[in-house]
């Protein structure tokens, strides 16, 4: 099996890079080998020496690669969360359906964009018919939509550090819904991971440093539901479908670019106009652009560390970066974060990855598969004795 590059690309065999020697005849003026020209020897040793180099000039630029990759996705999505805070409440434009939809509408216009100029393929074009679209990818769209919502308005009414110390309930609602609506058991090492997440988190958002107020505890807890339902819907609808990022966000971002742009001109155009706020994108353009590209960003940059590192990788750096928001808003806000704040953060931390190591563990057999497994075995048995 001939080996391939970091960069996908194959590597030749030994000697490839050099041209092949053919035979020439022998010049009776050349018996004396010591006689040879100096400089033809040169000419063949430099093909060698620089294919000799080639294997670890590919790996060190394979480890820039993964370095560039991991730097990037641990800066961009804090970026977007800080650039999403400083729209909403510092360039006071306190519209966060709005603020949410530029994200999805950019990344439909650049993925329809691309692929019109054929620079992206689709490769699910006949599986992802008008029914397919209305009845699968426009449901998840509209969740993605709605947990975008939700966790854009949270900055209007809590701090940075408590909206990320709240983002730790996630893992626990989705294991309630999935329970419910998949009939999927956690085993009893993950249950345990999840119940001491669940007392991290609540000491996370307690205390005088918190400022929970009902509606932030309110926008958390439904960013966290439709976060969960949308994970739900996309492993129950779009199951067995393995799609590029690019092309997920071709059939994806269309429905939830829409539904909040339309909710968003319903209930927050009157105040943006009467306020005269429609100029403010006009004012600070390269602050709306950044917030509008960095999602497709995030988007594009988890697909690429998954490909360097691995899924694991992801979900850890996830919860390490999700730290960066929480000393952006103490340093930047002042936000107050208690001791026993501190110690509940860190705990669900722990948690996390607890339940992350238990979730990758291979599951035991149980009793019922044992017993399917005897009954097939003899049921082969049988098959093999009939004449």
């Amino acid at each position: 099996m001939k080996r391939g590059s970091p960069w996908g690309l194959e590597e030749r065999p030994a000697g490839s890079l050099a041209e092949t020697p053919t035979e020439e005849k022998e010049d009776p003026e050349k018996e004396n080998p010591e006689d040879e020209d100096p400089e033809s020897e040169d000419q063949t040793a430099k093909p060698l020496l620089r294919q000799e180099a080639g294997p670890s000039a590919g790996a060190a630029m394979g480890t820039l690669y993964t370095l560039s990759v991991v730097t990037c996705f641990m800066l961009v999505g804090p970026g977007l969360m800080i650039v999403n805070k400083e729209i909403l409440s510092t360039v006071d434009f306190p519209y966060p359906l709005l603020v949410s939809s530029m994200g999805l509408v950019f990344a439909a216009v650049t993925t329809h964009s691309m692929q019109a100029l054929g620079y992206l393929k689709l490769d699910y074009r006949d599986v992802v018919t008008k029914n397919f679209w209305v009845t699968k990818c426009l449901p998840v769209g509209v969740c993605h939509a709605a947990t975008l919502a939700f966790g854009n308005a949270q900055y209007l009414h809590s701090g940075m550090a408590l909206i990320q110390f709240m983002k730790s309930f996630t893992p626990i609602v989705t294991a309630v819904i999935t329970y419910f609506l998949l009939n999927r058991r956690e085993s009893r090492q993950s249950s345990s991971a999840l119940l001491v997440l669940c007392i991290g988190t609540t000491l996370a958002a307690g205390g005088k440093g918190g400022e929970l107020s009902t509606i932030g505890l309110g926008l958390a807890l439904s960013s966290s539901i439709t976060e969960a339902i949308r994970l739900v819907m996309t492993d129950f609808l779009l199951s067995g479908i393995k799609m590029q990022v690019l092309e997920s966000l071709y059939y994806l971002s269309p429905a939830g670019g829409a539904c909040l742009f339309l909710v968003g001109c319903v209930l927050e155009g009157p105040t943006l106009l009467a306020k005269g706020h429609v100029t403010k994108p006009l004012d600070f353009p390269l602050t709306f652009l950044a917030a509008a590209s960095m999602g497709l960003g995030v988007q594009l940059l988890t697909s690429h560390v998954i490909k360097a590192t691995s899924a694991t990788s992801l979900k850890v750096l996830s919860q390490v970066r999700n730290i960066l928001p929480v000393v952006y808003g103490v340093l930047v806000y002042q936000e107050i974060i208690t001791a026993p704040q501190s110690f509940g953060y860190v705990t669900s931390l722990v948690a996390f990855a607890a339940y992350t190591w238990f979730k990758m563990q291979p599951k035991p057999p149980t009793p019922s598969d044992d017993g399917a497994m005897m009954m097939e075995q003899g049921q082969a048995k049988e098959d093999k004795a009939e004449p």
